[in-house]
């Protein structure tokens, strides 16, 4: 069995409370030069715990312990030595703790945070609100290897500006907010003497029918029981196969902003979704249709699940804890894909780090974040980062690329607002795609007006066309 490191941590917090309704805060503020002196500025930073962390603490989202937790600590001393300034962490206990407690303090106009790290659905009213300070003059933004790419920030993007940033240049802390990968059992594909699914994505033949071929190919009989191709919950599935087929949940068609489902590409992948999910290979895919499928493939019930990052990697009861041989694959690519590209999506990520517009001094804390958030010694690249999961993590050389790359290319579902509704119910029903995206068009115009086309003026403010 490979072990695994427990630095591999991040959190995934499903929030179910809303922020207040806040009026609009408009902050007047000159930004300052840059310093590396910040006179003994105090910086107080509000970090929100990962849902995940097997302990009761975390140093800047890693275990206490841990080389990348005292590799995190280390960094804080340096840079409150480089700056001339105090870095006052306040652990909190999850991500609704900081939203209500920032929440009270911009309300009352008092001071609290000068810097807060949060999951992105408890960040979202106060990006659409205004009480978060602008970052695209304050940072450089553009630099997406450190700061994240801008379909990994669209919960912080609004109307002219950009509200977080992530820690992306820090190994390790975002490695478990997309979905879904696919976890291949290694040994069952040995036992069934198949050449390893993961030539195919190398050979960029991972393809639907390549896909399909497979589905029947690895369903077999074993002492009585039947051992499935795959399982996978339906609504990833079909969110998967939409992104899989080039399909962006925000699109631009004729000149208007759209949801990437409501186009040609978006009404072919959903169809064939149903066709593979409901018809002609529904007896390869196992019935159970719950999210927590770990299971079924450490106990050999299934050669393929998918599967969100987290329960590949968060804790110590993860697949890459328990079992000795795993391959990750990315879904199969649908013919408008474009090759190599591989995207997964999320409903919310964690670490959002955002400078409310309460803060003392917004330069300041702009430049604390950008000295944190610096890349590790040793670790400075991608290529570093795929050695070092290789190394700790995977079982095989490709599988960190694969990794990295769905993580890269990312998109947010919109779960929260309502965006997931339309797909989930291609496969909850046998009712033809055209006629459920009808059903929702009103629902995913809605959508468009509210939040997508505010946060997609943010991302051409920030990023341009």
């Amino acid at each position: 069995m490979k072990k695994i490191s427990l630095l591999m941590v991040i959190a995934l917090i499903f929030l179910t409370s809303c922020v207040a309704a806040e009026p609009e805060i408009v902050p007047d503020y000159e930004v300052l030069p840059d310093s590396s002196d910040l006179g003994g500025y105090v910086c107080n930073w509000g970090f929100s715990m990962s849902v995940y962390t097997e302990n009761t603490d975390n140093v800047f989202g890693y275990i206490p312990g841990t080389v990348f937790a005292e590799t995190a600590a280390e960094r804080k001393k340096q840079v409150e030595n480089d700056l001339n300034c105090t870095i006052s962490v306040f652990n909190n206990s999850n991500s609704s703790v900081i939203r209500d407690r920032l929440n009270a303090a911009i309300a009352s106009g008092s001071h609290l945070y000068d810097i807060a790290t949060a999951d992105s659905s408890a960040m979202s009213k106060f990006v659409r609100s205004g009480a978060l300070v602008g970052l695209s003059s304050l940072l450089d933004v553009e630099n997406v290897d450190k700061w994240g790419t801008p379909n990994m920030l669209m919960p912080a993007l609004w109307k002219n500006d950009l509200y977080g940033v992530l820690p992306f240049a820090w190994p390790n802390l975002l490695y478990t907010f997309a979905g879904h990968i696919i976890a291949v059992n290694e040994n069952i594909i040995s036992r069934l003497s198949e050449p390893d699914p993961r030539e195919y994505a190398e050979a960029l033949d991972w393809t639907w029918d390549r896909f399909e071929e497979c589905l029947e190919r690895y369903t077999y009989q074993d002492s009585g029981r039947t051992v499935y191709a795959f399982q996978s919950h339906p609504d990833y599935f079909a969110m998967n196969m939409a992104l899989s087929n080039g399909v962006s949940m925000v699109a631009v068609k004729d000149g208007e902003v759209t949801v990437g489902i409501y186009t040609d590409a978006g009404r072919e992948a959903l169809e064939r979704a149903q066709s593979i999910y409901l018809y002609d290979d529904a007896s390869y895919i196992h019935p159970s249709d719950t999210t927590a499928s770990g299971e079924l493939l450490v106990n050999g019930e299934c050669v393929m699940i998918s599967q969100g990052h987290g329960g590949m990697i968060a804790t110590s009861g993860s697949i890459l804890y328990v079992m000795d041989n795993v391959g990750i694959l990315p879904f199969p690519q649908g013919p408008k894909a474009t090759p190599g590209i591989y995207p997964s999506y999320y409903q919310q990520i964690q670490y959002i780090t955002s400078i409310p517009v309460t803060a003392n001094d917004f330069q300041a804390a702009a430049t604390v974040i950008s000295e944190m958030y610096e890349p590790f010694e040793g670790l400075e690249t991608k290529d570093d980062i795929a050695e070092y999961m290789n190394s700790q993590i995977f079982f095989d050389d490709r599988d960190a690329y694969i990794f990295i790359n769905m993580i890269e290319h990312t998109e947010y579902n919109y779960f929260w607002e309502g965006g997931r509704d339309g797909i989930a119910n291609v496969l909850s029903s046998r009712n033809p795609v055209s006629s459920i995206l009808d059903s929702y068009q009103s629902v995913y115009q809605k959508l468009v007006d509210e939040y997508i086309y505010p946060q997609y003026l943010g991302r051409v403010a920030v990023y341009g066309e």
